[in-house]
């Protein structure tokens, strides 16, 4: 780029001057003159910005950008670090620093040194990122984008982060990056164990650990941290990339639990199919020594019991094939609330008499694509469920709801509800609280819902229990 012709004529006298005058003088001449201009100037900052305009200097906060062409005018330079200074509130001594970009910067001497800017952080035909185009990047990031100093304070806050975990950059800033840890995880001293990890690499690459929100909920993130140093590499704290990988992880554990489930099933279908004929066979001897023996009372109620427990192993092996080799659905288009409304009707005569009462809430009139046999047998399913758990009656509410993908029916009950220790472990096969119970009933109306294309899910009522059954929504 060619200098502008005004620059030579001011080498030119600044040489001429040199002659006579020694350089430190003329210097300290010029950053006199400079002051001056810069103290008359201090009420009126649009004057003092159009008197910087002819020498390229740019204003960008309490610096100053002097372009390249203007770099060689030792003279320029001095007069402009005390304009600077004159203008200055705090009358704070000016110092020139060279900028990436191949000029110059002009800026208070006790203001902290930091980057001006990222190396290696380019935009098409511009030079390296401003610090205030670099937050504008950080901040338009969905992800969440934090810069924690050396004594674990959030120092630096995104909208990302405000989104993703509720809190405003004036809640956050400050704070201990413990403030966003579960109780768990600070127990047991997960933010040192990053440190030290990422003091030890430098870098710590998609992290998977769980955070908090401001409203208490959890969240799994992917967590990226990287050391942060000065311009003389001295460590000055850490930057963390959080990214929200809640729902991620939630379909892969359900599609890791339907590859298990699967493997499962077809495990439990051939021990289902090895176990019937024997028991078969077993049931038919019973009822032939029966007849030939003509027992007497006691001999008879031991015959009782014995056919008692063959039909019990009789309705395991049933559930065992259903469970492992699940009926093909054949699926139908029906509205959702109207088919549960239908279905309502049928039982609940039956649901009166065991002391139930059913009621039903339409939010939304979602098309879905169902086979109506198998999801009536999965309703019947909790329905029994939640009889046989309250023996002296319960309430029992369905609430049908979608959103743009999915339907959801909700089935809640005001029974005893399911212990916390065990909400974990009840959608899981073989699992069963009942003395003489299979434990398949809900893995059953699990994988009948995947076959569907839907799922399952235990919800947290403040009463009861309360499931919430997924499924595609047509259209």
């Amino acid at each position: 780029m060619t200098p502008p012709l005004w620059v030579h004529y001011l080498n030119s006298f600044e040489s001429a001057l040199c002659e006579i005058v020694p350089e430190e003088d003329l210097r300290r001449l010029t950053r006199r003159a400079g002051r001056r201009s810069g103290r008359e100037l201090a009420a009126d900052r649009d004057r003092a910005l159009a008197a910087l305009a002819p020498a390229g200097l740019a204003l960008d906060g309490e610096a100053a950008v002097l372009g390249r062409p203007a770099a060689g005018c030792q003279g320029l330079v001095s007069w402009l670090q005390g304009f600077l200074e004159g203008l200055d509130e705090q009358r704070r001594e000016v110092v020139v620093r060279p900028d990436r970009a191949g000029g110059l910067r002009l800026v208070p001497a006790d203001r902290p040194w930091t980057e001006e800017s990222t190396p290696g952080f380019h935009l098409p035909a511009t030079g390296p990122l401003t610090p205030y185009q670099l937050a504008q990047v950080a901040d338009l990031s969905a992800d969440a984008v934090l810069f924690i100093d050396e004594e674990n304070r959030i120092r630096a806050w995104n909208q990302g982060a405000r989104e993703m975990f509720g809190y405003t950059a004036a809640e956050a800033i400050g704070q201990s990056a413990e403030l966003l840890l579960p109780e768990d995880l600070r127990q047991s001293g997960e933010l040192e164990l990053l440190i030290r990890r990422t003091r030890a690499r430098g870098r710590l690459r998609n992290y998977v650990t769980r955070r908090v929100r401001r409203d208490g909920r959890e969240i799994v993130v992917s967590l990226t941290r990287s050391l942060v140093r000065d311009r003389q590499g001295r460590e000055v704290g850490a930057g963390a990339i959080l990214r929200d990988i809640t729902e991620a992880e939630k379909m892969k554990q359900e599609l890791d639990t339907a590859r298990n489930l699967a493997a499962l099933g077809e495990l439990s279908a051939q021990v289902a199919h090895e176990v019937r004929n024997p028991l078969a066979g077993i049931h038919g001897a019973l009822q032939v020594l029966r007849r030939r023996l003509r027992p007497g009372p006691e001999e008879a109620e031991v015959f009782d019991r014995v056919a008692a427990e063959i039909s019990r192993l009789d309705r395991l092996v049933t559930d065992l094939m259903r469970f492992g080799r699940p009926a093909a659905p054949h699926k139908d288009r029906v509205r959702l609330g109207e088919w549960l409304q239908d279905w309502l009707q049928q039982v609940e005569d039956e649901a009166r008499e065991r002391g139930g009462t059913l009621a039903l809430t339409r939010t939304a009139e979602p098309v879905v694509e169902i086979d109506p046999l198998i999801l009536g047998q999965v309703l019947r399913n909790l329905l029994e469920n939640a009889l046989e758990a309250s023996p002296d009656g319960c309430s029992i509410r369905l609430e049908v709801g979608a959103d743009e993908q999915r339907a959801y029916l909700v089935f809640a009950d005001d029974g005893p509800g399911i212990p916390e220790p065990l909400r974990e472990k009840v959608l899981q096969p073989f699992f069963t609280t009942k003395t003489r119970g299979s434990g398949l009933g809900l893995a059953i109306c699990q994988r009948h819902l995947h076959s569907l294309g839907g799922g399952l899910e235990l919800l947290e009522p403040e009463r009861g229990t309360a499931l919430r059954l997924r499924l595609p929504r047509c259209g």
